[in-house]
């Protein structure tokens, strides 16, 4: 028993000094540096020995025995002694955390909120990342919301039953044709008991306006002629025109010029064509053309024009075959304006105006002896306005003189007003006032000339888009200088117009004009019956 306890105690103390010696000589070679391999050059760990890349076994080295070996590190390159230590090496402390010991979390930015994919896509999508981000399935669960259509207003149109026009080019064309037939019950306007007739009335023309980004053209014209059965001495033809053609220059330049036009009849009887029995009415002619400039500095306009007219009388015919010269009278005028406006609101632009103009006559001496030609001027103030677009024109007040080559001839002068203003009270009723003072030429001996004051005052009222009626009114004051006559003229118009489309209307009227003369024998009153249709396009 004490032998084999001897041997026992003998084996234990020879594993012990084994055990000693292998960590006595893994400490001193830690010591005298002789473990190269560990700081690079190759040295692993491999399985439970230690042992250096090129195979060989660390001299002395022993088996790590045990059931759970501590797992180490796949390979060591500090120079660090310390890193001979298996244990995971501490990360120096963030300087940005609170306490040392407390370790940085990995801050990642916050996914976009998508809606909930499900849970097929998402297994798809975990199983096969390649496919892209996860799409959300259709919850079939859900009733479907139903879609609701809006139809868009339709858009109402201002003038359903305008006239459309013709495109030519840049231009838009408005041609008409207007047919009426009615009664007169005086043909001739004469002062006697006169007879009435039956009348046909034909009328053709057309308007015109450019659609140009800038500069404007824009025009009218039309022609008529009035036929009367029962006085077909009476039968005249009528007519006017204008083009107006604006260039802008500049956006504080523009050019003007007008080109006008009319065609009246002499009325036998009155006081500038006494002869009453005449083959035809003789005709009058006008023509002309301005020409100016507009200039603007802010809110100063200014601008000046030069006009140029020509009057022409026809000869006339006696029923009896004499002729009666009347083209002696005809005359030229040449005028220049200017006027200065000052824009105080964009409304209102107060504004002064200068002219003068001459006339000189074809016939120096007319029949009667007297010498006519003559110089005029003009001075007037007033004002544009554009309140709110319900009123919109012009209104100006002055004094106006002409002083004619033969002294016998007193001077024609007066006051003046001119007016053309236009009042939408409502999108259905426009009122409309016009007003001019003109220095008018006559035959008459001794006298220079007549002051003629007209005033007009228009209202419509469109009942249905479709249906207009309306009344117009005219009072004229003639005032003659150098005799004693004064005439009076009145003229009073109901109308109404149908459109049954854009190109078709109805139209009918009745007119009441009246003369009255200081004149014996020239006073006369007339009433009119017109119903007809008018074609457009």
């Amino acid at each position: 028993m004490a032998s084999s306890r001897k041997n026992s105690i003998a084996r234990l103390a020879a594993r012990a000094t084994g055990l000693g010696l292998v960590l006595g000589a893994g400490m001193a070679l830690a010591q005298d540096g002789n473990l190269q391999g560990l700081r690079g050059t190759g040295t692993t760990i491999a399985g439970n020995n230690l042992t250096p890349a090129t195979g060989t076994a660390v001299p002395g080295g022993l088996p790590l025995t045990g059931a759970n070996p501590r797992p180490q590190p796949p390979s060591i390159t500090s120079d660090d002694p310390a890193a001979l230590n298996y244990s995971r090496p501490r990360k120096p402390a963030d300087p940005r955390l609170k306490y040392a010991g407390q370790r940085k979390k990995a801050l990642k930015p916050l996914p976009l909120l998508q809606p909930y994919p499900g849970p097929a896509a998402a297994r798809r999508a975990r199983a096969d990342p390649s496919r892209g981000p996860i799409q959300p399935e259709p919850d079939t669960n859900v009733a479907a919301i139903p879609t609701l259509t809006v139809k868009a207003r339709p858009k109402i149109e201002e003038a359903p039953f305008a006239p459309v026009g013709l495109p030519i080019g840049s231009l838009r064309l408005v041609p008409f044709v207007d047919s009426s037939a009615g009664w007169d019950s005086n043909p001739n306007r004469s002062s006697g008991g006169s007879k009435g007739s039956a009348s046909l009335r034909g009328e053709i023309g057309a308007a015109w306006k450019s659609d140009w980004s800038a500069h404007e053209f824009k025009g009218d014209i039309k022609g008529a002629y009035t036929k009367y059965f029962s006085a077909p001495l009476a039968s005249r033809p009528d007519g006017a025109g204008k083009m107006n053609l604006r260039l802008d220059v500049s956006r504080d330049t523009a050019l003007d010029f007008e080109l006008r036009g009319s065609l009246d009849t002499q009325r036998p009887g009155s006081a500038n064509f006494t002869p009453t029995a005449v083959k035809s009415r003789p005709l009058v002619l006008g023509a002309g053309a301005t020409a100016g400039g507009t200039q603007k500095f802010g809110g100063l306009e200014l601008s000046l024009r030069g006009a140029f007219d020509r009057v022409s009388y026809e000869n006339a015919t006696l029923v009896n075959g004499t002729r009666l010269a009347l083209s002696g009278d005809s005359y030229n005028a040449f005028g220049l304006r200017a006027r200065a406006g000052y824009q105080i609101t964009p409304g209102i632009t107060p504004f002064l105006e200068v002219g003068g103009d001459t006339r000189r006559r074809d016939q120096a001496v007319d029949t009667s002896g007297f010498a006519r030609n003559s110089n005029g001027g003009l001075a007037r103030a007033g004002s544009t306005f554009e309140l709110t677009r319900t009123l919109t024109g012009e209104i100006a007040a002055g004094y106006a003189q002409r002083v004619y080559a033969d002294s016998r001839l007193p001077t024609l002068a007066g006051p003046t007003f001119d007016a053309s203003l236009v009042w939408t009270a409502s999108p259905l009723t426009t009122v409309s006032l016009k007003a001019a003072t003109a220095l008018g030429e006559t035959t008459i001996a001794n006298a220079s000339g007549a002051v003629n004051r007209t005033l007009t005052l228009d209202v419509s009222h469109a009942f249905l888009r479709n249906f207009t009626l309306g009344a117009a009114a005219t009072v004229g004051v003639n005032e003659y200088r150098g005799i004693s006559l004064r005439e009076n003229t009145f003229s009073g118009t109901l109308k109404a117009e149908y459109l049954l489309n854009r190109s078709v209307s109805v139209r009918g009227s009745f007119t009441h004009e009246r003369l009255q003369s200081t004149a014996p024998g020239s006073d006369y009153t007339a009433n009119v019956f017109l119903l007809g249709l008018k074609l457009q396009r």
